[in-house]
């Protein structure tokens, strides 16, 4: 899946993107109020590749004047898809990138027959909430993990 407007384009992630995805996830993370080095299972940042796009899974990147300003990834079991690393570098929040990829993503998912997609933030990422919740995902229940509370959302597929 890729889109493009005058001057950005959404893409399948690249090899060669792998340090321009941690970068984003890692400034995203801190602007939320989140140290990235205390955010435990990041190691699919490593490995990309291995873990969303060799499977039914996919990965992708919104790219403004050739550079990478937001992601995500999707993985996929049985009927039901999960959103994992969504992220949009703050200088570039509320310009459409995390809604093209968050749209990509569910695309996937739906012509790959998934009927849902769930996904997890936490309760400290007060824009990643609202986002989500004016996108039609519902929330599901909360749980701690370490010092996060973290929040499951939900939403169907049948009307995308």
């Amino acid at each position: 899946m890729t889109g493009r407007s005058s001057d950005s384009t959404v893409r399948r992630f690249q090899l060669d993107d792998s340090p321009d995805v941690r970068r984003v996830h890692r400034v995203a993370l801190r602007a939320a109020g989140t140290d990235p080095d205390d955010v435990p299972g990041n190691a699919d940042l490593r490995w990309i590749e291995e873990t969303y796009l060799r499977g039914d899974g996919e990965f992708l990147v919104a790219e403004r004047d050739g550079r990478i300003v937001a992601c995500g990834g999707l993985l996929i079991a049985g009927e039901t898809a999960e959103l994992v690393r969504i992220a949009v570098d703050p200088a570039h929040q509320r310009s459409g990138y995390g809604t093209a990829i968050l749209d990509g993503l569910e695309a996937t998912a739906a012509e790959r027959g998934c009927d849902r997609v769930v996904l997890t933030t936490a309760d400290r990422q007060a824009a990643a909430k609202q986002f989500y919740a004016d996108r039609g995902y519902e929330r599901r229940d909360t749980r701690q993990v370490g010092s996060y509370e973290l929040i499951a959302f939900e939403k169907s597929l049948d009307a995308v």
